[in-house]
């Protein structure tokens, strides 16, 4: 089995961890002596740790203190993987630089995560919102956020991709991801357009702003649903499908860009259809003619859904991640709770561990 060292807080090298642990590897959290802070806050209580931390060891060690230094070098001396997302040079700082580490060992595969590329805009902060607002994604999604942490798990997807290709290949060595690049790679056709074209599309509404209609709409019991009409086809479907085959030989709707053009005054006239409709009806109907459509849902209604695939944590519903594998039952480390066994597998005797823990350069529960 692979084992996968994490050095870690809050996101993206937490969840990078957590997609290796549900592919089956063994993945050692290294914590601060008093815990990764996102244990436990005032708002999300343990939701964001719980999520981040299934199916992981955890050692708690001073890395300051320089016998916290030998554990973590033994321990990347018996591993595959190291991931980090501490702050830029910090690995550095604390005498943990490329040159030691590979030292110790030459075929580890090492993948930092960090907000920007090394250079000018290293040291500017790299929380997610932070960079959605300087990646440009907080302009193209209307000045709102993203929710949740996608900004950080979509790097740390990234980082999960560069470590399986480079055990795969075999090629060793310390990758980078940078987050602001990973955001902007969402926005790579945006950014075409914008240089061929000189187009920029809003954002921050729920219609798609290059196609036609592509938007949210209300039934007669006031229910919300999306309709997504992409092509001339699907246009051609939809006009037949509700008797409106009228609006075919409108010359404001005959192609998609004559409909993006027109949009509000094609919305009115489509909404004015569908308030009188029931909400399973459109649905049924759009469906059977091949139309994309779906009723919005919400986070209330999710819960206990047929639609997710779910693990269960005693009474607790977690999404399972769309990968092989699983974390069934399994629940996230407290703070140290594997620091004995680790470091006795590493050749520490219970003296050393006791000492160590005296001394606070390590914790475990007692």
């Amino acid at each position: 089995m692979y084992r996968a060292i994490e050095i870690g807080h809050i996101i993206s090298a937490p969840y990078a961890g957590e997609i290796l642990a549900h592919l089956g590897l063994d993945v050692i959290k290294i914590e601060p002596i008093q815990g990764d802070p996102t244990r436990i806050d005032d708002i999300m209580g343990d939701s964001m740790f719980l999520f981040n931390n299934r199916g992981k060891k955890s050692i708690a060690i001073d890395l300051k203190k320089n016998k916290g230094k030998e554990i973590l070098l033994r321990l990347i001396r018996e591993s595959n993987v190291l991931i980090e997302n501490l702050s830029p040079n910090t690995m550095d700082k604390l005498g943990f630089s490329d040159n030691v580490i590979f030292s110790v060992n030459p075929s580890l595969v090492y993948c930092s995560i960090k907000g920007y590329p090394k250079g000018k805009y290293e040291n500017s902060p790299a929380f997610g919102t932070i960079i959605e607002a300087v990646s440009g994604i907080m302009e193209a999604n209307g000045k709102a956020r993203l929710p949740a942490s996608i900004t950080d798990m979509n790097a740390s997807t990234y980082c999960v991709i560069t470590i399986l290709w480079a055990l795969l290949t075999k090629k060793p060595g310390h990758y980078r991801i940078n987050i602001v690049q990973a955001d902007l790679a969402w926005l790579g056709y945006y950014l075409i357009a914008y240089q061929k074209y000189g187009k920029i599309f809003e954002g921050g509404k729920d219609e798609l702003p290059f196609w036609s209609p592509y938007e949210l709409f209300v039934s007669s019991e006031g229910k919300e649903f999306y309709l997504a009409v992409n092509d001339n086809n699907k246009w051609i479907r939809l006009c037949k499908a509700i008797g409106m085959e009228n609006l075919l030989n409108d010359n404001m709707f005959k192609n998609n860009a004559d409909r993006v053009g027109n949009r509000d005054i094609l919305h009115k006239i489509l909404q004015d259809k569908f308030s009188k409709m029931k909400i399973n009806d459109i649905v049924k109907l759009l469906r059977e003619n091949d139309i994309p459509v779906s009723e919005v849902n919400s986070i209330p209604n999710l819960i206990n859904s047929e639609l997710v695939e779910w693990e269960k944590l005693n009474n607790i519903l977690i999404p399972k991640l769309p990968l092989i594998g699983s974390l069934e039952g399994k629940r996230e480390p407290k703070v140290g709770e594997n620091t004995r066994e680790i470091l006795s597998n590493l050749g520490y005797s219970d003296e050393e561990i006791e000492n160590m823990s005296k001394e606070y350069v390590i914790y475990f529960p007692s």
